[in-house]
């Protein structure tokens, strides 16, 4: 059982590079450096390296990788170094995307369409939950790491904790996994759901594949059996049990109405300036789509689309950044950039791709100027809550790019919301945070912004690559076919591959 410190288990010790590798990154964390680079060849096992340096600086830590897959790969061997810590995946969890867009050019507008893999979406949320309660956690993560979330404060706060011994109310318990966006149960009960029957109450965990019984007598919680959701077989009993929220992105609507006025009052000002700049079209697009969603949001709590209003729900001003996943990191972690000259571009890419759509939709009148404040992190706003400070001392100027962001909207001005950003993103700052690039082939923006370059190139198992020759197109044919038949007295299982031909069939030509 872990004591919530890292526990590294593996049946060999480090070897070739490793060890000078391991021991130089770690001394020059030890003196205060906040950012690396291991540039570590191919085969050396860096992996193994990373999951060193997280046993060594006992660091909550999140791996930044390019792709699912290698996200994957990577996530599966640290479970299997970490067996005892909280390790997760954490990645998109669309199987399907199509994000709302309009082509000017062609003047297409495209719904946005999106199918939601369950599975993926437990991982997410179990990792914000051990992020919350333990500091063992490693959380293997793609870009989409940097798009927003719901509030940390939300997600601990709409958590609910029961213990066997104490007194409940039904109805304060049906209330609350509602608000925590759990369902009661249709016709079998799957995740994020629950049911209850008689005194007996049955919740279908949202991170991890449990069913809790909750049983009791009367107002009093008697006992708690884990149960697998599929056969309902009993799994064992318990004395207290935390349930997470069935969603990511909770909301505080206690204030709903005036929630709902704010908008109002954007969407009021915007159309009229649509109107007086001669976009009757636009005016009367944006007008008809705000006075629905505000509808359907003030009778059903959601509509298609609510995330592009996530400014006032979140309580942000126009230009703060998002709530992400490094919100819920404390300030002391570690981050691990895992084959940094591919991860580096994409987190860059992104957040330009996704603000140059949605200044198209905005320009249109389909969606309001705030909906550009639904964005990713921009890599400046990475830089500063990271390996970076937020502002130059010299100059005073904020480290941010972006200025569409900026644009003056619900009566703010341009200098007011740098004003408020720089305030904000400074306060993001993790000033302990380290971070560790990793890469046989670093750029040179790894390379400029490290501290230290340490390298790794000798194999654990001393294998060298092997010598290549590469011949010029002369069309000297006799030498390739000397070196074949070399090939084939050294390893002559490969004349298989030559069967069914005489070698004067066998032509180069």
């Amino acid at each position: 059982m872990s004591d919530f410190r890292f526990d590294l288990q593996a049946p060999y010790q480090p070897a070739g590079d490793q060890p000078s590798a391991i021991a130089q990154i770690t001394n020059h964390f030890d003196e205060g450096q906040q950012v690396q680079t291991l540039l570590g060849a191919t085969g050396t096992g860096k992996t193994f390296t990373m999951a060193h340096m997280i046993q060594e600086l006992q660091k909550p830590t999140l791996v930044l990788s390019h792709n699912k897959t290698l996200a994957a790969q990577l996530a599966t061997e640290f479970k299997h170094f970490f067996p005892h810590n909280a390790v997760h995946y954490f990645v998109s969890y669309f199987d399907y995307y199509q994000p709302e867009s309009y082509l000017a050019d062609r003047d297409l507008y495209i719904e946005k369409e999106a199918t939601i893999n369950q599975e993926i979406e437990m991982y997410r949320l179990g990792a914000l939950a051990s992020l919350v309660t333990r500091p063992d956690t490693i959380i293997v993560a793609s870009v989409s790491s940097l798009y927003g979330l719901g509030d940390r404060r939300e997600f601990v706060k709409n958590s609910l904790t029961f213990r066997v011994g104490l007194d409940y109310d039904f109805r304060e318990i049906k209330e609350k996994l509602l608000t925590m966006q759990y369902h009661p149960v249709q016709s079998k009960i799957e995740q994020g759901m629950f049911d209850i029957q008689g005194e007996t109450i049955d919740i279908y965990s949202s991170v991890e594949k449990k069913l809790y019984r909750l049983v009791f007598d009367e107002h009093t919680l008697e006992y708690i059996i884990t149960k697998d959701p599929i056969s309902f077989a009993d799994q064992g009993m318990i004395d207290q049990v935390t349930i997470w929220p069935s969603s990511q992105y909770l909301q505080d609507m206690t204030n709903q109405e005036a929630i709902l006025s704010a908008i109002m009052s954007e969407k009021t000002a915007r159309v009229a300036e649509l109107e007086k700049t001669g976009k009757m079209l636009e005016a009367n697009r944006l007008d008809k789509r705000v006075d629905y969603d505000l509808r359907m949001i003030r009778e059903t709590g959601f509509t298609n689309g609510i995330e592009n209003y996530s400014l006032y729900f979140d309580g942000r001003t126009p230009g703060q950044a998002p709530n992400t996943i490094f919100d819920y990191f404390p300030d002391d972690m570690l981050t691990i950039v895992d084959e940094s000259h591919m991860t580096i571009p994409q987190l860059r890419a992104m957040p330009q791709a996704d603000k140059s759509r949605k200044l198209s939709l905005v320009d249109n009148g389909f969606r309001l100027p705030s909906a550009i404040d639904h964005r990713p992190l921009n890599f400046r706003e990475l830089e500063a809550i990271l390996w970076r400070e937020p502002y130059d001392q010299s100059t005073g100027q904020l480290y941010t790019d972006g200025a569409d962001y900026f644009r003056p909207r619900l009566d703010y001005t341009t200098p007011q919301m740098m004003a408020e950003h720089k305030e904000f993103i400074a306060g993001k700052y993790k000033p302990w945070a380290k971070t560790l690039f990793v890469s046989a082939t670093p750029a040179d923006y790894e390379l400029d912004h490290s501290e230290s370059i340490v390298q790794q190139i000798i194999r654990p198992t001393w294998l060298l690559d092997p010598i290549t020759y590469v011949y010029p197109k002369s069309g000297d044919y006799d030498m390739l076919r000397k070196s074949i038949d070399a090939l084939l007295e050294k390893k002559p299982h490969l004349a298989t591959y030559f069967d069914g031909y005489e070698q004067e069939e066998v032509h180069f030509e």
